[in-house]
């Protein structure tokens, strides 16, 4: 362990947190502790994100690497996916058209697919970076994975497909209007899953790190992030927990996040009355 992780270490622990929130509120406390804490800081942009980034010299989303992780977790479900399916299921409980934002190289298709047969026939729509695209028509001709296909622009949604962001929505980043406004054809249905998001804390950009790479993400505020997609017409139907992710920032302890979050968001005139499950809406 180097001197750098002990001294983070010893900051993080129980009797230093008091002190920590005092330096973080005072003027230049935040810069000091982000410069101390690595990625895992409290940035206001992007921008200053992607510059803490790069600081641990990793590469962003563009890490082949990153291939082989996700496709080993498509080898079993995790806790939050059986939220995300029962919806889906109930969504289009025949024929379901699914458009992936952000999909990889369709991880969540192998994952979810073996479970949809019973649906019908399975359209899933994947759009992502180019060097994912490629990879992943590469493994699905592999695979013969031929309901999987990918698209190089959101443009191409179409109405009756359920938008689906997985693991993917907070490395969006401009605002949710601009988010909405990518597709030609306005999402009725949206399933966002395993996204960090802060119960009491104003939203703010944080940083993630693997093994090989670090990228930013954007931790929205709950009420924030549920009132902007309500201003563009939609209706929160259902939240669940992510048990199985968390952020934690060992210098800033009360913007840690301990579990990921996942939401259906219904455009208004398309709301339908489904029942809910009853551990997916717990908040």
């Amino acid at each position: 362990m180097t001197l750098r992780k002990a001294s983070v270490e010893v900051l993080a622990s129980e009797p230093c947190r008091t002190v920590l929130t005092g330096i973080a509120g005072i003027p230049g406390g935040r810069h000091a502790l982000n410069a101390f804490s690595g990625p895992y800081g409290w940035y206001a942009t992007f921008e200053e994100g992607w510059r803490a980034a790069r600081r641990a010299n990793l590469v962003g989303h563009e890490d082949p690497g990153e291939i082989e992780v996700h496709l080993r977790h498509s080898e079993s479900l995790r806790p939050s996916d059986y939220a995300a399916l029962y919806w889906i299921s109930n969504i289009h409980p025949r024929n379901p058209r699914i458009f992936d934002f952000g999909g990889n190289v369709g991880n969540v298709y192998y994952s979810y697919s073996p479970r949809l047969l019973n649906l019908g026939n399975i359209e899933w729509t994947v759009f992502d970076i180019p060097l994912m695209l490629e990879n992943g028509r590469r493994i699905a001709a592999e695979r013969k994975a031929a309901s999987l296909r990918f698209v190089d622009s959101p443009g191409a949604f179409e109405s009756d497909q359920i938008l689906l962001v997985s693991g993917a929505f907070h490395y969006w980043e401009k605002d949710i209007p601009a988010f909405l406004q990518q597709f030609n054809n306005p999402p009725k249905h949206i399933l966002i899953n395993r996204s960090p998001v802060h119960e009491t804390q104003p939203s703010f950009i944080s940083a993630q790190q693997t093994a090989s790479c670090a990228f930013p993400c954007k931790v929205w505020n709950s009420d924030e992030l549920i009132s902007s997609f309500a201003a563009g017409g939609y209706k929160l139907i259902d939240r669940w927990r992510a048990l199985e992710l968390s952020l934690k920032l060992p210098l800033f302890p009360k913007l840690s996040v301990p579990f990921y979050s996942g939401f259906y968001f219904s455009m208004e005139k398309s709301a339908q009355s489904f029942p809910l499950p009853a551990v997916a809406n717990e908040r």
